[in-house]
């Protein structure tokens, strides 16, 4: 095989958004493992899962990427980073717990939906699609407004709604009784559906909006996980309304599966069956692990050239040296959470380091670990925060970096614990336990005498796993660098 080098090799970057933004042709690299893309469009799908980094926010800009091609698609992504979810607490309702969000939800949905319909030129009803805008304009006075801007408007309360009433009673004239004067949103809200359900029914355009970031400000309370299961029922509603009149409309939501986990609702099991679509990208080390695929599959696109070999001629072309005894698939999927974003970044920092070698070689990995250890640390430490508290994770992987050990029973660290308790005031090791394994922090080991074999349960590769307090734990080998093991 010709000499390349890995500079010429684009894997993308550890953010989609990123990503997105700066490679304008950035959807020529994406890999749409498991047909998730053809999923999300099905009619009943409107929730994408899957683990901080796994890809989510790559696939809502491979949709949006998509629409643009076709002038009568209409995708708009909006980020709730940084959104103030206390905010939503001045609109709650006497609806029963977790509904008491539902409405307000409804509110910013059907005034995204009503920004789309109104950039919107193919609708015919341009007197109301007029109005509607005048609606904008009075109430909002841009088209140009995210969440947090209706809000803030919105919680004041001097929403005038007649000009909805007037969309409504087309050819006649608007009763001088009828609500017309500024008030709540709520007096408005089965006006402005109505009329968005009008005008969506009056174009031949498909709409998708998807909202992501929704993790930005989580903490794991009930305040939180209402607003989220608010959000959800109020997509599912409005999805199902739309669908009922046969309009290609409908909001996406992105949702990290850890987080989606705790959410306590009777209808979610439903949702989640029949309305999500999961990114998963295996649990298996192996040359033919989906993420390896996406690693070739990401060199073939970088360079024409590799396009004329098989998919194992260029994996053993690109890693064809084992890493201290081991094989690089395993070196590097073991490292790993099996997330996209895990694997593009340990090889990027080698392609960064050696832009010039032909091959991802034993070195490089060696050399890189340990700055790939640092990014993995802070990933796990993000991950779990809103879960439990910042000085629970502090304090816990200050003690296992203490205590030192790779491997270890229960009743050691709990021995070591004991004696230096006072340097970890915040912490009940049994129940931070419980947490790191559930964030892959450790895992367990044993040892099967019947097939003679070490076996290992990590929470990343098996979601229904448990720590066995009895059974051996194991730190990440991607951790124990930068906790100095």
């Amino acid at each position: 095989m010709t000499q390349i080098r890995l500079s010429d090799i684009y894997l993308g970057v550890n953010d989609g958004k990123k990503e997105a933004l700066y490679r304008n042709d950035f959807e020529k690299f994406f890999v749409d493992y498991n047909n998730n893309y053809a999923d999300i469009l099905k009619p009943q799908k409107y929730i994408i899962l899957g683990r901080k980094g796994s890809g989510k926010t790559i696939l809502a800009e491979f949709i949006k990427k998509q629409s643009e091609s076709d002038p009568i698609w209409f995708c708009e992504i909006k980020s709730y980073k940084d959104f103030r979810f206390h905010e939503l607490v001045n609109f709650k309702t006497n609806d029963i717990s977790p509904n008491e969000y539902t409405s307000i939800w409804r509110w910013i949905v059907l005034i995204d939906f009503a920004k789309l319909i109104i950039e919107d030129n193919g609708i015919q009803d341009t007197e109301n699609k007029r109005k509607l805008e005048k609606f904008f304009r009075e109430n909002y006075y841009s088209l140009d407004i995210d969440a947090k801007k209706v809000i803030e408007i919105t919680k004041g309360g001097k929403i005038n709604g007649k000009i909805l009433k007037e969309i409504l009673d087309v050819g006649a004239e608007v009763n001088k009784q009828t609500k017309f004067t500024e008030s709540s949103y709520l007096t408005y809200l089965e006006d402005l559906e109505k009329v968005v359900i009008k005008l969506l029914n009056n174009s031949n355009s498909n709409y998708t909006l998807i909202y992501d970031e929704l993790d930005d400000r989580f903490q794991n309370d009930s305040f939180y996980k209402n607003s989220i299961i608010s959000l959800i029922k109020t997509a599912d509603s409005l999805n199902c309304a739309i669908l009922e009149k046969r309009i290609k409309a409908k909001v996406i939501l992105l949702i990290r599966s850890d987080i989606f986990s705790i959410l306590n609702d009777t209808d979610l099991n439903k949702i989640k069956l029949t309305n999500t679509v999961s990114i998963n990208w295996g649990d298996k080390v192996s040359p033919d692990s989906p993420l390896i695929h996406l690693i070739v599959q990401k060199a073939k696109r970088s360079t024409q050239y590799l396009n004329q070999f098989s998919d194992k001629e260029i994996f053993e072309t690109l890693f064809p040296q084992n890493i201290k005894g081991v094989s690089p698939d395993r070196f590097i999927l073991e490292r790993t959470l099996f997330r996209p974003r895990d694997i593009i970044t340990f090889l990027n920092l080698i392609i960064e380091k050696y832009p010039f070698s032909n091959y991802f070689g034993w070195k490089g990995f060696v050399e890189l670990k340990a700055k790939y250890s640092e990014y993995f640390y802070d990933e796990i430490r993000n991950e779990m925060l809103g879960h439990i508290s910042q000085e629970e994770i502090d304090q816990g992987l200050r003690l296992l970096k203490n205590f030192n050990k790779h491997f270890f029973h229960f009743d050691e660290l709990n021995t070591y614990y004991e004696r230096q308790k006072k340097h970890y005031p915040n912490i009940d090791l049994e129940k931070l336990l419980i947490s790191f394994f559930k964030f892959n922090v450790i895992g367990n080991k044993w040892h099967n005498s019947f097939k003679n074999k070490e076996y290992y349960t990590w929470s990343h590769r098996d979601t229904k796993a448990e720590i066995d307090f009895d059974k051996q734990i194991v730190v990440h080998l991607a951790l124990r660098e930068q906790l100095s093991m």
